[in-house]
């Protein structure tokens, strides 16, 4: 097999995608129990903050997507953003668990412009990281291995960020423990990212020129918006992070009222397995990727993980749950897999089109997308809550069992039913990709001439 970069480039590079799944995670799965349960703010005020936040992602994702996309300097097009982003995140990452400690409205807009804050930091990070990833590795063979170590390490960050809060939060309505397990992710954070900087977040020669595509803002975007493919694929990407964020909002509560846990470690568990074999389905995904194509196995993958969620609707016991969430990790594993692979080919369609690499562009419109589908999972839960009398912390209400198993189980089931509509008229099939990859290697040594020339 041929290759242009080396091992320990690959991982250190795929270390990057590790950091990102576990600060975010870490942030996802525990900021609405933190106010919602420990802080004690009410549900609508957190979800008027969410959806004010997605707002600001309708201009800041797609905004700095393009801006990377036609950015030239010294450090490259990509890694000067990440570069800027690292310490805000870092310092975000304690000062969100510290808000006021009495008045809703100022807890509420401390929320916001935490809110805000990370999101902008967080997407300095994570978007040029994630636009190096079909950038760089554009074959089939180094793309589909690149793509498993990312995903290996993304869930090797999932586990953490479902262990690391368990170990130091404790009891999930009281303060005390949150700011700890803030610190010790930044410091985590701030390492791994020394590594991913210094190793693995390199650009390649032959894109140097690219920067200097003639688009305007909202010509990209409507470029962008054209890509039949592309918006098939929006759709089901909304709908992988709804579940995987509506997921991470109600497992705290589930496991406490449904489970009959008490700690948050005995969550974390869950969790944790849920991602461990998330980890090792990867080897299985990969197999049926080869040999089926992403489109096929992305649709066994999400079958799987509805199949294995339906117990969930009538079991309450903790022991049982550990084998349902070890069968639900299969699914997950293979979603985890695609989800962030296929997108690729969506780009290589669009360089043949366009004659230039705008990774930027198309992952600064998924992740808005992601990001709406958080407001969207929040109002989810909100209605659900509101309408069985949970507007509030108060625990033991019969209704509220009902409404979690509801969102567990039923909800997701509904989001992967649209998410095959879409897949099924997906136009990126096996064979198709394979001959886009011989015209993007023509063209990619036609770029390499004219850097060499200039």
């Amino acid at each position: 097999m041929s290759t242009r970069f080396s091992k320990g480039q690959k991982w250190s590079f795929s270390l990057g995608n590790g950091v990102e799944w576990f600060i975010n995670s870490a942030f996802n799965l525990w900021v609405f129990t933190f106010y919602f349960a420990a802080v004690g703010m009410d549900v609508g005020l957190i979800r008027t903050a969410f959806i004010i936040w997605t707002i600001w992602n309708a201009i800041n994702d797609p905004l700095i997507g393009y801006l990377s996309d036609r950015t030239n300097s010294r450090w490259g097009r990509r890694r000067i953003y990440i570069m800027v982003g690292v310490i805000p995140v870092l310092a975000l990452e304690i000062l969100i668990w510290l808000p006021p400690l009495s008045g809703d409205m100022a807890q509420f807009f401390y929320l916001l412009i935490m809110l805000l804050l990370y999101d902008t930091a967080y997407t300095l990070i994570a978007l040029p990281t994630d636009s190096l990833f079909p950038e760089l590795y554009t074959t089939v063979e180094e793309r589909t291995q690149v793509n498993t170590i990312r995903q290996i390490l993304a869930a090797i960050g999932l586990i953490l960020a479902a262990l690391v809060p368990g170990i130091f939060i404790g009891e999930q309505d009281t303060i005390d423990g949150y700011l700890m397990n803030g610190i010790v992710t930044a410091i985590i954070v701030g390492v791994a990212m020394f590594i991913f900087l210094k190793w693995g977040a390199v650009e390649r020669e032959e894109f140097k020129l690219d920067y200097k595509h003639g688009f305007s803002y909202f010509k990209a975007l409507k470029i962008t918006f054209k890509n039949r493919g592309f918006v098939l694929y929006i759709i089901m990407f909304f709908f992988y992070e709804y579940i995987l964020l509506l997921l991470a909002t109600i497992v705290p509560l589930f496991s406490a009222e449904i489970l009959g846990t008490t700690t948050a470690f005995e969550t974390s568990i869950l969790m944790g397995l849920l991602y461990i074999v998330g980890i090792v389905s990867m080897f299985l995904w990969k197999k049926l990727d080869v040999k089926l194509g992403g489109r096929l196995g992305y649709g066994i993958s999400m079958v799987s993980y509805v199949l294995a969620t339906i117990p969930m609707l009538f079991i309450s016991s903790y022991m049982i749950s550990i084998f349902v969430v070890i069968l639900m990790g299969i699914g997950f594993g293979g979603m985890l897999y695609f989800i962030w692979y296929i997108v690729a080919d969506c780009i290589d369609h669009d360089e043949l089109k366009t004659g230039v690499r705008r990774e930027g562009m198309y992952f600064g419109i998924a992740n808005f997308f992601m990001r709406l589908s958080m407001v969207l999972s929040i109002i989810t839960i909100s209605i659900v809550f509101t309408e069985t009398g949970w507007e509030e912390y108060v625990p033991n209400i019969p209704d509220v069992k009902v409404g979690l198993r509801f969102l567990f189980v039923i909800v997701p089931a509904i989001a992967i039913g649209i998410s095959l509509v879409a897949l099924y008229f997906y136009p990126f099939t096996k064979n198709k990709v394979l001959e886009m990859k011989e015209k993007l290697a023509e063209l990619h040594e036609s770029k390499m001439g004219k850097v060499k020339s200039s």
